[in-house]
């Protein structure tokens, strides 16, 4: 009969027990770090970048450090945009702005966060003492693509080393899985878009590629030539015939059409 190693711990001498709890423990997160990640690959062949996918993952992370709360934001326009969500973190959909922690976690040489008695921003609808927050940046061959956010408001233990590592190696997966994912949608929204801009008319087209500057009707005005009130009924044509909400994602839609800041 195999003897439990925690069981030999509390039987042995005293230094030989810290040992044997020690390598126990070891043993322990070891495993727990590759049925992680074994997890996260099984979840990602069988449904790759898909919601439900990502949903997975994240709450088997958040059940890897024993945490409540979490959310996958990936890059969306200036912003980020949460793709799957668990506890009382900001729902699937929602956009936030790239600053404080955020922004730091999304720089080139970003490594993972691990702020303690932190009151996390990324969590709605509660109001508790701080707890630990740990960011961890996504990123696939250099570039930056969202940030892996696991927060608990209890006061617990901050993970390992070896458990940031474990989290880095699943957010390059997830960055990977995303990318991989988003291209055809990308392709299929791309032709979308460029079939809708054909539908603008010479000075609409004008109109919309000064968006993205942020101008006023009457600085765009001042460049065309035209009236300002011109331009408001250029916009709310453009903006009708592109469907789209307002200038702000008028502006985001011109970037991703190429026309610049």
């Amino acid at each position: 009969m195999m003897n439990n190693p925690a069981t030999l711990a509390s039987t042995a001498a005293p230094g030989t027990a810290r040992v044997a709890r020690h390598r126990y423990r070891h043993t322990e997160g070891s495993a727990s770090r590759l049925r992680l990640l074994s997890d996260a690959g099984l979840a990602l062949a069988g449904a790759g970048g898909s919601s439900a996918a990502m949903s997975a993952i994240l709450a088997r992370a958040l059940a890897f450090l024993s945490m409540e709360d979490g959310v996958l934001l990936f890059r969306h326009g200036d912003g980020l945009q949460v793709h799957a969500a668990q506890g009382a973190a900001y729902p699937v959909g929602a956009s936030l702005p790239v600053t404080g922690t955020l922004h730091a976690a999304l720089l080139e040489d970003a490594l993972p966060q691990v702020q303690q008695n932190v009151q996390s921003r990324l969590l709605i609808g509660r109001s508790r003492a701080g707890g630990v927050e740990v960011l961890v940046p996504m990123r696939l061959h250099g570039r930056s693509t969202g940030i892996l956010a696991l927060i608990t408001t209890r006061q617990a233990p901050p993970p390992s080393a070896d458990d940031l590592d474990v989290l880095q190696v699943l957010a390059t997966m997830l960055a990977a899985a995303y990318l991989s994912a988003s291209k055809p949608a990308a392709r299929i929204a791309g032709m979308e878009t460029a079939a809708k801009l054909k539908q603008l008319t010479t000075r609409e087209l004008q109109v919309f590629a000064l968006m993205p500057r942020g101008l006023t009707n009457a600085a765009m005005a001042a460049e065309l030539g035209i009236a300002a009130g011109t331009v408001k009924v250029h916009i709310e044509r453009i903006l009708h015939k592109l469907d789209l909400r307002d200038r702000t994602q008028a502006a985001v839609c011109a970037v991703d059409c190429g026309y610049g800041r």
